[in-house]
């Protein structure tokens, strides 16, 4: 919503002071900027992820994943600063809430928006066909005249409404009681207004807006939007008329009499275009006076243009969010696997393939013929991306060699091909919480060597994502949160490191952090070194209604050169 908010307060700041364009053209720029804040959000889930350098230094001296975050326990003097950002909870929590009370704010805006067209289906339904000759020809001459496609059918109601027109495959113009008596000057006049909201397709402009309003209720600047949107429409019709060569003050004074006499049936937000409203009359007056007063039309070329622009302005905004997005809404969506590995089925990723490395050959564990590598037997943990990794767009497959013993421990384990930016470490983290059967000969279980691909994707990003966070709300209210019990006796060492590991944790119930991966990288020793000090951490249980629950942390590790 950021992005949106930003367009409409350029649109808000810029188009109004557009005073010497006609009112058709800011009418278009006002069309196009709720278009592209209201397609945002939507494209910001289509596009790829984008990230400018300059967004990228700001990212790097202030992560994302710190950004809004406090440490709620620390020791003194220790290096390690921890901040909660989730537990594992059933309750609602502010979020659901939030979206609870967004979808219930935009059912009742589409249910005043269809209570209005239900209106206007029983007024349309109470009027007949307008018949009279001298109507039926200035109708005729005013949609040549307007080059418009499809003449409208003419409906006189039998009550005093408001001159309105609505459809477009058959555009209906409906009259009041009274237009039978007016003089040929207004009728025309009216008529040719209205036709020239059929000819710009205000109508379904008009409801388009009122449909995205619906959906961003909450927002203010859409709604301001909107108006500015529906006073542009009037004066650029009004320009029609006086186009055409009809005289501008016998025109205004006409209005004047229509509204005196005229009721609008109907509200504004109805899926109708209103000829006039008390509120707008003085505006459109002063501006149907105003001597020298651009009244040009919109050509196709400038439309043209007007629509590339939007979508050269458009696309990299939405881009620029997509990797926000990302992390919160692909979770939804079913996407491929993230690890090389055999061919499965399901939205769970692949086990990967385990391999006997040349290594264990060498030591006479593969080269038998009843020897079979170690397999995974509980695939716990999927590699997951670094913030780095992310915003840098890095793809490919990490190789690791490791030792798999007769019980199934893995150790030993080291990188053969890496890719950097913190994904090789996070291939480590995710490699030693599987769990393995070891590797046989000749029927007995055998320490083995074995290597393993694990591949990176973005693409499949968002299914890994959702299994690592198994589904964690935000911290909520009535949560005691956990405290340091023991910290750990492994040193922090690291040659040439000056900065921070940033490590992605799960506390479990009983305490015990689990690290699920390298939010923020600093040189692969200082990584390893933050890993194997933190896991030795312990904690008192975090705390919801008297039962222990699991609590999403980020832990930072500082390193000093």
């Amino acid at each position: 919503m950021i992005s949106a908010t930003v367009v409409l307060l350029l649109a808000h700041a810029i188009i109004p002071r557009l005073r010497w364009r006609s009112a058709a053209e800011r009418h278009l720029l006002w069309a196009a900027s709720l278009a592209m804040a209201g397609m945002l959000p939507l494209l910001a889930l289509l596009v790829p992820a984008w990230q400018p350098e300059w967004a990228a230094r700001l990212g790097d001296a202030w992560p994302s994943s710190l950004a809004a975050l406090r440490p709620w326990t620390s020791v003194p003097g220790a290096d390690v600063i921890v901040r909660t950002t989730g537990i594992e909870t059933t309750v609602w929590d502010a979020g659901r809430w939030l979206m609870a009370l967004w979808m219930t704010g935009t059912a009742v805006a589409l249910l005043l928006l269809a209570r209005d067209a239900a209106r206007l289906v029983h007024l349309a339904r109470d009027a007949r066909p307008l018949d009279d000759r001298r109507c039926q020809e200035v109708c005729r001459a005013c949609a040549s005249q307007l080059h418009v496609s499809r003449t409208p059918v003419l409906f006189l109601s039998r009550r005093a409404v408001m001159p309105m027109t609505w459809g477009i495959r058959r555009p209906r113009v409906l009259l009041p009681a009274a237009a039978l008596d007016w003089p040929a000057d207004r009728v025309r006049a009216v008529l040719t207004h209205e036709l020239a909201h059929i000819a710009r397709a205000d109508w379904l402009v008009h409801l388009v807006a009122q449909l995205v309003c619906a959906v961003y209720w909450f927002h203010p600047l859409f709604w301001t939007a909107e108006r500015a949107l529906g006073r542009e429409t009037e004066l650029a019709a009004d320009d029609e008329v006086v186009g055409v060569g009809l005289e501008a003050s016998q025109y205004a004074a006409d209005m004047v009499e229509i509204v005196r006499a005229c009721r609008p049936d109907v509200s504004s937000r109805a899926p109708a275009v209103a000829m006039a409203r008390a509120k707008h009359l003085e505006r459109r007056i002063a501006a149907l006076l105003l001597p020298g007063a651009n009244r040009a039309r919109v050509s196709s070329r400038i439309a043209v243009v007007t629509a590339a622009a939007s979508a050269l302005f458009v696309l990299p905004l939405a881009a620029m969010t997509g990797g926000e997005a990302l992390d919160v809404e692909v979770r939804a969506v079913a996407l491929p696997p993230a690890v090389h590995a055999s061919p499965t089925s399901g939205l769970a990723p692949a086990t990967p393939t385990v391999r006997a490395s040349r290594s264990g050959e060498a030591a006479g564990v593969a080269r038998e013929d009843a020897a079979s590598p170690p397999v995974i037997e509980e695939y716990t943990t999927p590699p997951l991306y670094s913030d780095e990794a992310r915003r840098r767009g890095i793809e490919g497959v990490v190789t690791i060699a490791f030792r798999v013993d007769e019980r199934g421990s893995v150790a030993d384990a080291r990188i053969v091909n890496g890719l950097g930016g913190g994904l090789d470490q996070n291939a480590l983290v995710a490699l030693r919480q599987w769990r393995f059967r070891p590797g046989r000969r000749n029927g007995t279980p055998a320490a083995m060597d074995a290597e393993v691909d694990i591949e990176f994707s973005l693409r499949s990003e968002g299914i890994n994502e959702l299994i690592a966070n198994d589904m964690a709300t935000l911290v909520g209210p009535g949560v005691t949160p956990p405290r340091v019990v023991r910290t750990s006796s492994v040193p922090l060492r690291a040659a040439h490191a000056n900065g921070s590991v940033v490590l992605d944790v799960v506390l479990q119930q009983d305490g015990s952090p689990r690290i699920v991966r390298i939010l923020r990288s600093l040189t692969p020793e200082a990584d390893e070194s933050a890993v194997r000090h933190f896991e030795q951490w312990r904690f008192s249980p975090a705390m919801k209604n008297g039962v222990p629950v699991r609590v999403r942390m980020n832990a930072e590790v500082r390193f000093r050169d």
